[in-house]
């Protein structure tokens, strides 16, 4: 405590005494206390002394920074050269920003070439080849740190073999690319990604951890790289060159638990610099909701854009879960096969048969199965391309009746028209989790930039539908 503090302590003591006595004197009923302006006190007591004791701090405050510049004299002159170095510093960025911009417009307009931009260094930061794909953008969710190597190094591809799935924290993933190659050539997600991919069609992929060197901007700077581990980001607006710039970690030899800490020091640094792209965020839901919270007819249309943006769908679907899961963290994986295989993904047409299976012929004939009343739900949206109000569900509740009775000829039991019931009441939440069941049963089978057009979905207070087009909709 010092002894500044103990006189603003001493001070607050003296004021509660005062005012104590002037409020005994009251209570009292002394002449003598009445007759004070005793309204002065706290302005004797406690703003004067707080205004004298603060001027003083800020004095002595000010006289320490004098004696430590060694005097009033020298204190004076570095005040005025950290003003100038201050106001030089802003003079230079700004100079640096006049430069980065004449040079950006000089080499958009052809009058410059790669090579007569700045580099980064070559050792610490590489910058590679668009092409290369071994990066993801900044509004992914899961980072990778990949092992590359311009010489084989036989002790550290023994260890990534034996730690095929090395995780420390932070969702960082350690990729090993000759494992990931062979991930990739069994063509699970290949044609996850690409549905249309031919089915007997086979896919063979094979990369070293010498993969990245060939893509490097300047060949010359590979010498700098022996054997470690490489962060990659997409950068668009360099000078206006789109690139790829790599972060450079070498890594020493040495058992598995040396090898391991520096993998958790690797990360830690990663980390430090992009934190804001690296971790999960799972939202969870209420299925059921709130039995005892009156909610209004836009209840439904309220939750829907929650549940079905909700990055962990698979909590309510859970037959999909593990695999959803595992295909999100795919990330370079995706460039990676539709530039080997040259294959852009297409929308299938949707067949509905006589006997109302949702089928995708043109993705391998491919089966989406759904229970009954989700089922139902599908069918209803799909007959209906414009779309569906959710406050106006009960209008449909025949009509979803009618398409349930066809699913299950044998009849409707208590269980399935209570189900019906629900599931048009925009006041329960029962509509969102079919639509989530339904996406779900789509993006367990390809991916959602595909899937997005065959599941039910729409803005917040408009209608919800299923965008796929109409033509390649077939009702048999």
């Amino acid at each position: 405590m010092t002894i500044w503090q103990i006189i603003l302590i001493i001070c607050g003591a003296i004021t509660a005494i005062a005012f104590l006595g002037m409020l005994a004197g009251l209570l009292l009923d002394d002449k003598k206390v009445k007759d004070r302006e005793w309204w002065m006190l706290p302005t004797m007591f406690i703003i004067i002394p707080i205004v004298i004791i603060g001027g003083l701090m800020e004095l002595l405050e000010y006289l320490s920074e004098v004696w430590k510049d060694g005097g009033f004299r020298k204190h004076y002159q570095l005040i005025k050269e950290r003003k100038a170095e201050y106001e030089a510093e802003q003079k230079r960025k700004q100079e640096e920003k006049v430069e980065y911009n004449i040079k950006r417009t000089a080499y958009l307009n052809g009058l410059l070439t790669r090579d007569e931009l700045p580099k980064l260094d070559g050792v610490h930061e590489f910058e590679f080849e668009d092409e290369m794909n071994l990066s993801v953008d900044y509004d992914a969710e899961v980072r990778e740190i990949v092992y590359v190597e311009n010489e084989y190094c036989e002790s550290l591809n023994s260890f990534f073999i034996r730690h095929k799935d090395l995780r420390l924290y932070h969702m960082y993933k350690f990729v090993y690319l000759p494992n990931f190659s062979t991930e990739l050539s069994s063509g699970e997600l290949a044609r996850y990604i690409s549905p249309n991919l031919p089915a007997e069609e086979k896919i063979r992929i094979d990369m070293d951890s010498s993969y990245p060197i060939k893509y490097l901007w300047y060949p010359e700077n590979a010498k700098n790289i022996q054997h470690g581990m490489m962060f990659f980001r997409r950068y668009s607006d360099y000078y206006g060159i789109k690139y790829i710039k790599g972060e450079y970690f070498h890594l020493k030899e040495g058992t598995d638990e040396e090898v391991i800490e520096q993998l958790r020091q690797i990360v830690k640094d990663v980390h430090s610099l992009h934190a804001h792209a690296a971790l999960y965020c799972t939202v969870g839901t209420n299925d059921k909701g709130d039995s005892n919270e009156e909610h209004t007819d836009e209840y439904a249309d309220e939750l829907f854009e929650r549940v079905n943006n909700d990055p962990e769908i698979a909590i309510i679907v859970n037959e999909v879960r593990e695999r959803v899961n595992a295909l999100r963290e795919r990330g370079m994986a995706e460039r990676l096969i539709q530039r080997i295989i040259h294959l852009e993904p297409k929308l299938s047409r949707l067949v509905i048969t006589k006997d109302l299976r949702i089928t995708l012929p043109d993705y391998n004939n491919m089966e989406i199965m759904l229970e009954p009343i989700n089922k139902a739900v599908f069918l209803l949206f799909l007959k209906h391309p414009e779309g569906i109000v959710f406050k106006h569900l009960p209008d449909y509740r025949k009509e979803l009746a009618d398409i349930y009775q066809m699913i299950k000829p044998l009849g409707l039991n208590e269980r399935a028209l209570q189900s019906i019931e629900d599931v048009t009441n925009p006041l329960l939440n029962s509509i969102n989790e079919k639509c989530a069941r339904i996406r779900g049963a789509f993006i367990s089978k390809f991916d959602d930039e595909l899937a997005q057009h065959y599941y039910i979905d729409g803005p917040r207070g408009e209608a919800k539908k299923i965008s796929l087009p109409r033509d390649l909709v077939v009702w048999e």
